[in-house]
């Protein structure tokens, strides 16, 4: 990873602290598009051709009010914009172009706290029929994503990516360490080619992540694969409409997604949706929140558990039925009225 080169009098504007620490530091193409529309929707506006060492706290104080007020971006957002631009005046400080970051001590009005909250209620979860529906309505070839998404927890991407090497009917798992993704290098921090890789986040030698096969997501892969065979030399499961390269998202969501919504006759959602229905049946269950933090493949089960916390079981509730079923002994049943215990008020 690079440090930024110092620069004389800081003569530096934050935009262009800001494009290198975008696009010096080696990270994927799609971070590097991430970090651009950032630049251009949130900091070059507010700040122009401002000094990187002309910011102070205040500075930061009314930027984020901006974001607020002016743009108008939820709390998750704003607390979003915050983060990327504090890491970048820290890269700022490490290659000693400002002296101290101007983020630190900085407090948003809403707590992180607030913030979980308002991304938790984004997560949308369909219900099953509406799920079936959905499922019933995609077209065939491509019906197998829908079903890893939604009786596996897989990502788009991952679904995309899955191959027949990494289905093992026998031991009825699917390993998850690759996805297709809208990254390819082209320079320009714009999308390029689509590429098969690593699930983000992964190291090259990570072996990826174990996930249950479920019976009926078993049966729906066997269909496909008698129907539809494989593609390419990795043996990808699904392809474009032509059968010559990697499905492109926006392809999907335009001529699989989108027409499987409306010939289910529901209103829209997002694909990822599907996800959110795997782990919230996973939770209904009371599949403990360890696993489905590993079969979902997030970085900390804390995540899991804040991102998801409404969805798990009442936990009271739980320990009444765990007690209840261990220590609830026949003697103690009263049919001709309430028992009472010696000694217990």
């Amino acid at each position: 990873m690079s440090s930024p080169e110092y620069v004389p009098n800081g003569s530096e504007p934050v935009v262009s602290v800001f494009e290198r620490w975008a696009t010096t530091r080696g990270v994927e193409n799609s971070s590097v598009k991430q970090y651009r529309t950032i630049l251009a929707r949130s900091v070059e506006p507010f700040f122009g051709s401002r000094l990187i060492t002309s910011v102070n706290r205040s500075d930061i104080v009314e930027w984020t009010a901006w974001l607020r007020e002016v743009r108008a971006y939820k709390p998750s957002t704003t607390q979003f914009r915050f983060n990327i631009l504090m890491s970048m005046f820290s890269w700022a400080v490490e290659g000693g172009l400002i002296e101290d970051n101007p983020c630190r001590g900085v407090l948003l009005p809403d707590s992180r706290a607030h913030v979980y909250r308002s991304q938790r209620a984004e997560v949308h979860v369909p219900d099953a029929n509406v799920v079936h529906a959905v499922i019933g309505a995609a077209p065939e070839r491509y019906r197998g994503m829908f079903w890893l998404m939604a009786g596996c927890g897989l990502r788009l991407g991952e679904a995309m990516g899955v191959a027949r090497s990494r289905i093992d009917f026998q031991r009825r798992t699917i390993t998850v360490d690759r996805q297709v993704a809208c990254d390819g290098d082209t320079g320009t921090g714009k999308y390029g080619r689509m590429r098969l890789r690593h699930v983000k986040w992964r190291e090259e030698d990570d072996r990826g992540r174990l996930v249950p096969l479920p019976e009926v997501v078993g049966l729906a892969l066997r269909r496909q694969l008698r129907d539809h065979g494989t593609w390419g030399p990795e043996g990808l499961l699904f392809a474009n409409v032509t059968g010559t390269g990697l499905l492109y998202p926006h392809y999907w969501y335009e001529k699989i997604w989108k027409p499987a919504l409306t010939m289910a006759e529901v209103g829209y959602f997002k694909s990822h949706s599907l996800r959110h229905f795997y782990a919230a049946s996973l939770f209904a269950q009371g599949v403990p929140v360890t696993e489905v933090s590993s079969w979902l493949g997030h970085s900390s089960v804390s995540f899991t558990e804040r991102y998801y916390s409404d969805l798990l079981p009442d936990a009271p509730d739980r320990a009444r039925l765990a007690i209840d079923g261990v220590l609830g002994l026949p003697d103690l049943a009263a049919p001709d009225g309430p028992v009472r215990l010696h000694g217990v008020a």
